[in-house]
């Protein structure tokens, strides 16, 4: 049953719809697999926000790997994301909030305008903000992999989506591990 206390579901796009890490990875091997200190990355091996373990890599390289078209190519859905995110549009307004680079701002855009053309789309350039904090979000539930953009929303209700990571180990609020629960706790 649909929750009357909020309007809006507020969703972050990279760890949280996209398995994002599976596609910075799948790119890393693919580009890296015949370096001398290479050694072959699962997305499960990451740990680090900054894909410490994509060894042979800068931290600019896996930045740059958001930029890049082929980056979209390799985007998986989490699971099930595909499926109860247009259930969840038939109660609540949809609105995805991301954070990234003007390039991959604009080719989100218009990966979610072919995908989830019933959403609003806001892109954050993180060269601006640090977070999402500047958002108003007061009207609903605001879902995302990060600590630091949960805690400075201004979000009804807050919740953290999928595996602990670093970048969200100290979340002490809500947590959701999956779309299949996350449907049932919204509707």
């Amino acid at each position: 049953m649909k929750r009357n206390d909020i309007k809006t579901i507020y969703c972050d796009l990279d760890g949280v719809v996209f398995d994002t890490i599976a596609a910075i990875v799948n790119l890393y091997n693919e580009d890296y697999k015949y370096y001398k200190d290479y050694k072959l990355v699962h997305w499960y091996d990451i740990e680090s926000w900054n894909f410490e373990e994509c060894i042979c890599a800068t931290y600019t390289d896996i930045n740059n790997y958001f930029n890049q078209p082929r980056f979209f190519d390799e985007l998986e859905y989490m699971p099930f994301a595909d499926v109860v995110i247009p259930k969840l549009a038939e109660h609540y307004k949809i609105v995805f909030v991301s954070h990234g680079q003007q390039p991959n701002l604009v080719q989100k855009k218009e990966l979610l305008r072919g995908i989830f053309p019933f959403a609003k789309f806001i892109g954050v350039n993180w060269n601006e903000y640090k977070d999402k904090s500047h958002i108003d979000m007061s009207d609903g539930i605001f879902i995302d992999d990060s600590a630091k953009n949960l805690i400075t929303s201004n979000a009804e209700e807050c919740i953290c989506f999928g595996d602990e990571y670093e970048w969200n180990e100290k979340w002490n609020g809500k947590r959701i591990s999956n779309w299949c629960d996350l449907e049932k706790y919204l509707l």
